[in-house]
Formats: structure tokens, sequence, C-alpha cells
């Protein structure tokens, strides 16, 4: 086991709150290859809306972050074709829009190396990489469409612990979060706000979001009187949190993008929580075998998992979004 990824102090620290802040956990360098691969994403889809009709120009002349809230303000599902996972949807499930990106760039972050110590500290050498995983993006909040206001990747993340969306098979897995910081997370661009020891408390009721459905947020009322501490991180940094943490992330109240990952780790051999998406094995030190290493077999997982999805072959639920509300609460 890799021991000197964290020291005992922040192990310790972890275990006490229920997340842990590392200013810098990965070189900004490493993230080149993540912003290369997103801007010919974007240039792609933009020429592509462009000649649809479905943006006013393309924003060509405009840096990255600009860009991508110019266009999102006018087409609203832009997102969806940036995420790393496939749309939370149980029903209503529109062939056009259900989509995602899945670029090597995006299985090495996955598979970064300095990530992977950090989470083996915390869950042992045998690491598994979840398929919950969420791209978030996040335009100035003066700026998001009416649309997307209360959707975690782009606008607001209320109240939450991220066991809510899980099927009850992970009850009993040992999930981990890394939030990846793409960009520098500050208070005044909506870095996260995590309750300190709510991981020892239980589950907390969560109500149906009525605009999202795969929002589903623990009501302020319930959270009235807890203070939540800011953890602002550098570009390359990240918060590590427990899957019964209760957090969310402030506004953006910047000018500019904020962004950032979600990664998912857990023991190998426990259950996702997500049976409809794919996880692979990240590491292993008993069997390094049965590592994935290649890029496009992760994206041919996605693929089938997509298929398998709108086929109908999958007729399970493919995330939880009413098993923690209480009406009497709600």
């Amino acid at each position: 086991m890799n021991a000197s990824a964290l020291s005992k102090e922040q192990i310790a620290s972890f275990e006490d709150n229920g997340f842990l802040a590392i200013e810098s956990l990965i070189d900004p360098r490493d993230l080149d290859e993540i912003e290369t691969e997103y801007a010919e994403l974007l240039d792609g889809l933009a020429e592509w809306l462009f000649a649809e009709g479905e943006i006013s120009d393309p924003y060509a002349q405009l840096a990255f972050g600009d860009r991508y809230s110019r266009i999102i303000a006018e087409y609203p599902e832009l997102h969806r074709f940036f995420n790393v996972s496939l749309p939370l949807l149980n029903e209503g499930i529109n062939p056009d829009t259900f989509h995602m990106h899945k670029g090597p760039a995006v299985f090495h972050l996955m598979r970064h190396r300095r990530i992977l110590d950090v989470v083996e500290s915390l869950i042992g050498p045998e690491i598994y990489s979840s398929p919950v995983q969420q791209m978030r993006m996040k335009p100035p909040a003066r700026t998001v469409h009416s649309d997307l206001a209360g959707h975690s990747n782009v606008g607001a993340t209320t109240w939450h612990q991220d066991i809510v969306a899980l099927l009850p098979e992970a009850d009993d897995t040992q999930q981990l979060t890394v939030w990846l910081a793409i960009t520098e997370a500050t208070v005044e661009n909506g870095c996260l706000a995590s309750v300190p020891g709510s991981h020892r408390e239980g589950p907390k009721v969560h109500c149906s979001n009525l605009a999202i459905a795969s929002e589903p947020q623990v009501p302020d009322k319930v959270m009235k009187d807890r203070a939540a501490v800011p953890l602002p991180v550098k570009k390359g940094g990240a918060v590590l949190f427990h899957k019964m943490n209760v957090h969310r992330a402030l506004p953006n109240l910047s000018d500019s993008l904020r962004w950032s990952v979600d990664l998912r780790y857990h023991p190998t051999g426990q259950a996702t929580g997500r049976p409809a998406f794919p996880g692979f094995v990240a590491r292993s030190r008993a069997n390094p075998e049965t590592e994935l290493r290649d890029a496009s077999i992760w994206a041919d997982t996605w693929d089938k998992a997509r298929d398998d999805i709108l086929s109908g072959r999958f007729q399970g639920r493919v995330f939880e979004d009413t098993r923690w509300n209480d009406s009497a609460v709600c």
C-alpha cells in the first residue's frame, strides 16, 4: 500500500472531517492535454451549431472559457457533449442529446499516477474507477441560461451527499470522490464548501428537485444552522471527500469559467451503485494485468452502455432520485 502520498495528519483530518483539501495535487501542466482536447471539441461543436442555426456566432475569436460561456447561453444542451458521463435520466431520454465526451485525455486523467497514489492512501491498492463521474464547467452565474440555473454541472450546486444518487447496492461501497480543479477554485468563482463531520451523521433527507430530476438536494431548512467550510484550491488542486459528506459549491460570482471534474473511486469488487454505466480497474498491485490502459476500449464501453440504454436492453434504473425523500420535510 502506498502510504506516502498522504501524511498521517492528512489521513486523520480526512477521517475526522469527511473531506481533505489539497491545494496542489497534480502539476498544472498535466492539464494541458485535457484543455487542448476540450478546445478542439468546442471548436467542432461551435462550427456545427452555427451551421445548424442553433447559435448566432461561433465566437472563434474568444478564449475557451468565454467562448463556452457565450455558446451555452444560446444552446443550453451544450454541456451534455462535454460531460464525462451519460445524462442521468430514468425516462424521457432524447437520443439527440443523450451524449457525453470520452476522449483519451479524460481517461488519462482518471489514471493519473498522483491521483491514484492519494486514492490508494485512503482505500487501498486495488482501485476501481467508478462511472459516477461528472465534468463541471460553470460560467459566471449572471450568464447562465434559466434552464440550467439548477443544474450542478453548469449552475448552482445545492447541499447534497454523493450517496443520494447511488442505488442501494452501493450502500456499503467505500466510494471516494476526488474533486479536481481544472481552473483555480476560489470563493469568488464557486469553490466547494463542506460541513465538517457530517459524514458521521448518516444519510440526510434529500428532496426532489422539481426543475431537474437528477439533482436531489438537502433542503436549506435542514442545513440552516450548519456552518460550512469553503475549500479553495489552486489549478491542479483537489478536494477529497467521503460519500456521506454534506457539501455544495458556492456560486460563480466571477467573470470567468470555473472548471472542475469529479473523479470517483472505490475498492475493486464493490458495487458502483450505477450498473447501467461502465467502470474499470484503474490500479491493481496484486493483479496489474487487470488494469485498463487503453482509452479506446474505455470509450467503447460507454458506447455500448449508451446503445444498451437506448435500445432497451438495459431496463433497470440509471440512478436513484427519490430514495431519501421525506414528505414531512420536503
